[in-house]
């Protein structure tokens, strides 16, 4: 797999074959999921605290994954050690789920000692799985950027990566659909639950074969010479466009000095504790859907500065490993604030669906006595509810098509914007009409914002990646080098966060306002704010030298 070099589609499909065993294992092993940690003895408070682990995992460690894949010098390549890596991971995590109370009993034996081991095996194996069926994407998007590198591919690229994230959700949601007790296999293996995770390990075992085969990567060689391989340097000439801006170090604002209006390569080189203190930014991630309303207050301006100083401070203080990973450039931050308020808001809708038509539209009552005529409207309603997410996928997967002809004859932000302002009608179509026809109709619809997410930040991305000297300009008019792994695990921090935000906040909000309807509307107040920001991300070379010739601060939160 040569950069530069054209795909075929095949070799494209089958780039992405562990990407769709991923989301198989996900979209399954999930299924099952919650209703084994009620059964093993957690209550539902706990059980949300478990799977809000895996996420919390991701959001650490992911970016130190995706830095480390930039600068691995494995003969494998860059990606493949790491994809390779966490998948054995996946795969024994798929193992011990179903055989925990095996594996207890044949480690304690017989007591109350098995079944603590047992529940302990299977809360370590859900967590692993729910880390690792995210923490996998990161090399596997990695891997098709650089495959596409310098062909112009990258939208086709990525679109073949969202139509595989929606087969495999939708093969997930068959596997999980069909009765195998009544089977052959099911009787041998023993159980359903058994029997789906068991085929998952072969079936994910075998694609990610057919991407490990077909990669073929090359290994990662840099000059001895330089330290920051593929980046050219700018020549100053008169005819080359000056910033004539504030000074960006990474896509940092420089100070306020006169200096700003002289070209990058005439001002005098910053402190250190000077500019450290304009670099740290990633904690206004959290709040970014807020400071639009808080930048009207006064008192903000000096929360603000005293924050800076405090941040500062404590990065002083951190390894150096760590700051490159917090030192985010200006036009990444705005795409991870879309893309978290974006996943916020589809994560919301996946993550609580069939719990909404469960007891919104059904009007049943998961708490009632086991075969209880609420109890038996609330189960038939997420069986329902089961089917609007499996027309979510099938949405998905046919919009995918088409995503590249529209970023062509639209552009991207319209695109982007698009997808996500169709999920938020959904969403509030979902909450005025609560006929399952009809909701099942607007979950389907979902899927044009969930084919968007999954493509167009990543075009974003790796076309930033084309352009390093004009997106990722430092203060001294110099390039920062700044591999795809890393930016694209920025990416998906955001998708963690989003989950973890999720999974402290909306039993809350649902205990606060005491309707289930506030899952959609949370989820469609996330969208209309995703739709807000995504009208401030960069995505032409343009937009980022216009912004540049702006003499107030444009990169001011």
């Amino acid at each position: 797999m040569t950069p530069g070099k054209s795909l075929s589609l095949t070799q494209i499909i089958l780039l992405n074959a562990v990407v769709c065993g991923v989301e198989i294992c996900a979209c399954a092993g999930f299924t099952y999921i919650p209703p084994m940690l009620l059964k093993a003895g957690y209550t539902e408070e706990n059980m949300s605290i478990i799977l809000g682990m895996g996420p919390l995992l991701g959001f650490i460690f992911v970016p130190i994954i995706g830095r480390a894949s930039d600068n691995c010098f494995s003969s494998w390549g860059r990606r493949r050690p790491f994809i390779v890596g966490i998948s054995s991971i996946l795969m024994f995590a798929l193992i011990t789920i179903p055989y925990s109370d095996w594996i207890s009993l044949s480690l304690f034996g017989p007591g109350s000692m098995s079944k603590t081991g047992a529940l302990l095996i299977l809360t370590i194996g859900v967590v692993l799985l729910d880390f690792t069926s995210q923490a996998c994407l990161t090399p596997c998007e990695a891997l098709l950027s650089d495959a596409s590198k310098d062909t112009n591919q990258q939208e086709r690229v990525f679109m073949v990566y969202s139509q595989m994230v929606s087969l495999g959700g939708f093969l997930g949601y068959l596997i999980t659909a069909l009765d195998w007790n009544t089977t052959a296999i099911g009787a041998l293996i023993g159980g359903q639950e058994r029997t789906v995770f068991s085929m998952l390990v072969f079936l994910f075992m075998f694609l990610l074969f057919v991407t490990v085969a077909v990669a073929n990567e090359e290994p990662h060689i840099v000059s001895k010479n330089s330290q920051a391989p593929d980046i050219k340097p700018v020549e100053v000439t008169p005819a080359t466009v000056v910033f004539t801006g504030p000074a960006m170090e990474s896509g940092y604002e420089s100070s306020d000095s006169d200096e700003a209006s002289l070209p990058n390569v005439l001002r005098k080189p910053r402190s250190r504790s000077r500019r450290h203190k304009k670099k740290f930014r990633p904690i206004m991630l959290l709040c970014m859907p807020f400071v639009f309303i808080l930048k009207r207050f006064r008192i903000f301006s000096y929360v603000q500065f005293y924050g800076r100083l405090v941040f500062g401070a404590i990065q002083d203080k951190l390894p150096e490993s760590v700051k490159l990973l917090l030192d985010v450039p200006y036009v990444l931050r705005k795409l991870a604030v879309a893309n978290f308020c974006s996943w916020t808001a589809v994560m919301g809708f996946n993550l609580f669906f069939t719990d909404f038509v469960g007891q919104a539209v059904y009007e049943g009552n998961p708490n009632a006595e086991e075969n209880s005529y609420l109890r038996a409207r609330y189960d038939e309603g997420v069986r329902m509810g089961s089917w609007g997410l499996l027309f979510h996928c099938i949405t998905s997967a046919l919009y995918a098509f088409f995503v590249e002809n529209l970023v062509e004859r639209y552009g991207i932000r319209r695109t982007y914007a698009a997808g996500m302002m169709t999920f938020t009608l959904s969403m509030g179509g979902m909450v005025l009409f609560r006929n399952i026809y009809f909701v099942n109709t607007m979950a389907a619809l979902t899927g044009f914002g969930y084919a968007t997410l999954t493509t167009i930040p990543f075009i974003i991305v790796t076309k930033y990646h084309s352009e390093k000297e004009i997106y990722f300009r430092t203060e001294n008019g110099k390039n920062n080098f700044r591999g795809i792994g890393t930016d694209i695990a920025t990416l998906d921090s955001a998708y963690f966060l989003s989950q973890v935000v999720l999974s402290g906040i909306m039993g809350y909000i649902v205990h606060l306002t005491g309707t289930v309807l506030s899952y959609m509307i949370t989820a469609g107040v996330m969208g209309m704010l995703s739709c807000i920001f995504i009208q401030s991300i960069i995505t032409s070379r343009e937009e980022m030298i216009g912004l540049t010739k702006v003499g107030n601060s444009v990169i001011n939160i």
